[in-house]
């Protein structure tokens, strides 16, 4: 890595080696409006003071989130839309950034979703390769979400339809294109989980998914952390959880410092 990629990876992870990123950026693939992501500043506000590492938004909310952003916390800028309303496919994937200009506008790296398993695979796959080119130019931060395609769809329907073959495939793929880091899918499986990590050779870490129960949301977090990876990509599971900046610490607290899901939980219902 260069110098100064290694400048934005040492804030992106903190210093137990820890990733904790927020997704502010769910409203940017969605027709659906959240109302935990109405708001995009108070939501990232939330997700900072419950100790998140970085934040993951579009272009045009970096600067204001600007005001409140911690000099300690990452941006990361999230590089894709979707057309939601196309009744052709309301899932295809428009990047709307360059590394420039999340260079300019302060990033320290960039976020991009990936589908290897459509028609578009070959594109998605020429994609990765150019962007990890341009981030190597400017010393940012690549990370992409080798994640399962419907990734608004349950992830037992995923894990169902697509199996954990495919992330780690999906996983295996950026990291032999020069990816810094991915964030994936809980496979519904420990072992299996462990596997991708072993396979990609690279940092993982675990994508939200859809909102779930508090309580099951935080077991989830317990086992992969347990399995190795090194902390997570977060949207609605902070942002529509009852107390965004206590769910963010207790997720926090269960990478950090070992503690279970349960006592993650107890902690956050007090």
């Amino acid at each position: 890595m260069s110098s100064g990629k290694l400048v934005h990876m040492n804030r992106i992870f903190d210093k137990t080696g820890t990733c904790i990123i927020f997704a502010g950026c769910h409203q940017m693939t969605s027709k659906d409006i959240y109302p935990g992501q109405f708001d995009v500043v108070q939501s990232c506000k939330y997700a900072m003071e419950g100790g998140a590492t970085c934040i993951n938004i579009g272009k045009g909310m970096i600067q204001k989130v600007v005001p409140v952003l911690k000099p300690d916390v990452a941006v990361l800028n999230y590089l894709p839309v979707y057309p939601a309303y196309s009744g052709n496919n309301p899932y295809e994937m428009i990047v709307t950034s360059t590394v420039e200009e999340a260079a300019r506008n302060g990033a320290d790296g960039l976020v991009l979703p990936v589908d290897f398993y459509s028609d578009a695979a070959s594109m998605a796959m020429k994609t990765v390769a150019e962007y990890v080119r341009e981030c190597d130019k400017y010393g940012l931060a690549f990370i992409v979400e080798a994640e399962y395609p419907t990734f608004y769809e349950t992830n037992d329907d995923n894990v169902e339809k697509y199996g954990s073959e495919y992330l780690m495939f999906a996983g295996r793929i950026c990291s032999e294109l020069g990816v810094d880091v991915i964030s994936t899918n809980y496979t519904n499986d420990p072992e299996s989980f462990r596997q991708i990590i072993e396979y990609v050779k690279i940092p993982v870490l675990i994508n939200g998914g859809t909102k779930v129960p508090e309580d099951e949301f935080l077991n989830m977090i317990e086992i992969v952390a347990k399995a190795g990876a090194k902390g997570c990509l977060i949207g609605r599971n902070i942002s529509e959880a009852k107390d965004p900046a206590a769910m963010t610490k207790a997720i926090g607290d269960i990478f950090r410092h070992g503690i279970t899901g349960a006592e993650a939980y107890s902690e956050l219902i007090k």
